[in-house]
């Protein structure tokens, strides 16, 4: 064993305790000289500096001590970050536990960050000290201030455009309000500034050993709260907030035509494979919806093979960037009862989302209205009064009653799960209605499916063409059921023929032989003609007296930016006429048929030319500034969402993987 010898110990020892009391006598001379300019008189500086009573290091006092700034930032923007999160994404927040859950996550990244910024900053001294103690005591005044300043500077910008987002609409029309606000967002920037500015102050007194400014005087404090309110008020107002975007929108008078409209969206329809169909005269029923009004429909830059995204652009008349359904997968934060719509991402962007649901930061959800932030031609007639009922379209769950009828993208599956709502369909009624009727409308949209072509036994396909059918002749019963005579607007969304084309042609499609590729395009080919006979089996293309029939084609999910369409067909359509338009026309095209006048904030127009002259003179065309934004009522929801169920089934349909 090797032998300590004790002198040696105890020398250890004199030397440790002359080191703990030079120690000491450093953090009591720190502390005598902070009180002396004022620092531990406001409660906010001895919270702050609230390490230098307890801790003999200035070291650690300075971690400690920037860790109080996070922790006072997280408390103060963590709240106020999550109304400007709320107002930006309307999806994720459903109520008040999401919004806590939202604000600790919040306050957890702005304190650290908070935190990050105050230790670099005093780091950054410790260091400019070590390479010229000189120049520090030189700049002893400037560096804290700066620091406070800088931080200060970047809340305060922050405020002010967090107040722009969350009440756009208000600004300068309600001064009282913004004038309040402006006030706190100045003073929160204050506070925090003059933190980080303390913290600072503290370091340059413990490195140095020089003076620090004194602290800030009433006058002072209230010269800088002035000068940092009308800087706010200043940046408000060049950031374009201003009483005009304040005007609500108008009332909507109808001036009705005496017609109603019925609206068939077809999803994965090639005009090429039509054409060609046509020309055999194998699809009777879809050629003479096609014999009258057409208009093509050019995808534009909005165009995507998303079917959330782009149905939605067709459905609101406004491109993804304003209408905000970019995907129909998008993402759920533990805890967090809504969800965060995410971008086209790739690259390094695709990485990232996995790498977070790996982990279980985020995991797979569906998108869903709650995040739509623009109305649809439904929603716009529903609240002129006009009786709607629109079936199976995309992100149209929660339904509200306040929207007519609707049968959200969901309400198959609550009818075949059973259970209390879940806000699947509205108004509620409806539901009590179909649950009694659901058996006998599955079984005869079962026999309708049996119309597949080719025959069942001729190919090893018949089982996805057979369930399209059934999928599409469910849809078309639950739209039958639910209309009535006197309903205004019918509209019904048909994924069966997109499903049949992605799962034959889409990705899995790779690697096919031409000959199996050949059945394929044959099969697919057949589905058209599936589709013309379950249509004609509903009368869906007839259009009555009162009525007009418009169909409504996009292309689908096979990556191929084909050309939608949009043919109407009724007593005041044009014969025969083709024009062309693009997919944000359709929304304002249905309301003008309506009766209703089109908003110019729209980023589509009405496609007159489809119309019969008749019609045009006798219903010119009336405007009016804006709908509005969409009015979140609440919803019937006294049951488990269906959520995992959701995906489980747009997953066995190839919507995601």
């Amino acid at each position: 064993m090797v032998e300590t010898d004790p002198r040696a110990t105890d020398d250890r020892q004199r030397v440790r305790a002359v080191e703990d009391d030079r120690q000491r006598e450093r953090v009591d001379e720190l502390r005598q000289r902070l009180r002396a300019l004022g620092y531990l008189d406001a409660g906010v500086d001895r919270f702050v500096l609230g390490p230098a009573h307890s801790t003999r290091r200035p070291l650690i006092f300075t971690l400690l001590s920037a860790i109080r700034v996070g922790i006072m930032a997280a408390l103060l923007l963590g709240p106020a970050a999550t109304l400007g999160v709320a107002a930006r994404v309307p999806g994720l927040i459903t109520g008040p536990r999401d919004a806590a859950v939202v604000a600790l996550y919040l306050g957890v990244a702005f304190g650290v960050a908070m935190a990050v910024a105050t230790l670099t900053a005093a780091l950054a001294v410790v260091a400019a000290a070590r390479i010229s103690p000189a120049a520090v005591t030189r700049r002893a005044s400037m560096l804290p201030r700066s620091a406070g300043a800088t931080v200060g500077v970047a809340c305060l910008v922050y405020f002010t455009f967090w107040w722009r987002t969350v009440l756009a609409d208000v600004g300068w029309s309600a001064p009282l309000w913004t004038t309040s606000a402006l006030a706190i967002a100045a003073a929160i920037s204050l506070l925090l500034g003059h933190a980080v500015a303390v913290v600072a102050s503290a370091i340059v007194i413990s490195v140095s050993g020089g003076a620090a400014p004194r602290q800030a005087s009433w006058r002072s404090t209230l010269i800088a709260g002035a000068v940092a309110f009308g800087a706010a008020a200043l940046l408000l107002t060049w950031s374009g907030t201003t009483s005009a975007s304040a005007v609500p929108p108008a009332p909507l008078t109808v001036i009705p035509s005496g017609w109603r409209v019925k609206v068939i969206a077809i999803d994965g329809f090639d005009p090429r494979v039509f054409a060609e169909l046509d020309a055999e005269q194998r699809v009777p029923a879809l050629a003479s919806a096609f014999s009258g009004a057409v208009a093509d429909l050019a995808a534009g830059a909005d165009w995507s093979p998303d079917p959330a995204r782009i149905w939605t652009t067709v459905a609101t008349g406004q491109p993804a960037t304003v209408h905000g359904v970019r995907r129909l997968e998008t993402r759920r934060v533990p805890g967090v009862g809504g969800t965060v719509s995410t971008t086209d991402a790739a690259g390094a962007w695709a990485a990232l989302r996995n790498v977070t649901d790996l982990l279980r930061f985020t995991r797979p959800a569906i998108v869903s209205g709650s995040e739509r932030r623009a109305k649809t031609f439904w929603e716009i007639g529903a609240e002129a009064g006009l009786r709607t009922a629109v079936v199976n379209w995309w992100v149209t769950w929660p339904a509200t009653a306040s929207n007519g009828i609707v049968l959200s993208d969901r309400a198959t599956l609550r009818l075949e799960y059973g259970g209390d709502l879940d806000a699947e369909m509205a108004p509620a009624s409806v539901y009590e209605k179909l649950r009694g009727q659901w058996p006998a409308l599955k079984a005869r949209a079962e026999r309708s499916a049996r119309l597949v072509e080719p025959d069942p036994s001729a190919s090893p396909l018949a089982g996805l063409g057979r369930r399209s059918a059934e999928l599409d002749a469910l849809q078309l019963e639950l739209q039958t059921a639910v209309t009535a005579s006197a309903t205004d607007l019918s509209v019904v969304y048909l994924p069966g023929l997109d499903i049949v084309q992605h799962t034959l042609l889409g990705e899995q499609a790779s690697g096919v032989a031409a000959s199996r590729m050949s059945e394929r395009l044959a099969f697919i080919k057949g589905y058209y003609i599936t589709l013309d006979r379950l249509l004609a089996s509903y009368a869906a293309l007839d259009p009555h007296d009162d009525e007009v029939v418009m169909v409504i084609t996009q292309p689908g999910r096979i990556g191929d930016v084909a050309t939608g369409r949009l043919a109407a067909r009724g007593r005041w359509t044009s014969s025969s006429r083709e024009v062309s338009g693009s997919q944000l026309d359709v929304a304002p095209t249905l309301l003008y048929a309506l009766g209703l006048p089109v908003a110019t904030d729209l980023a589509g127009r009405p496609l007159t030319g489809i119309f019969a002259r008749e019609f045009t003179s006798a219903y010119p065309l009336r405007s009016v500034a804006s709908y509005g934004a969409p009015q979140r009522a609440s919803a019937a929801r006294a049951s488990k969402p269906l959520d995992q169920e959701m995906i489980d089934r747009l997953r066995s349909l190839g919507y995601v993987r």
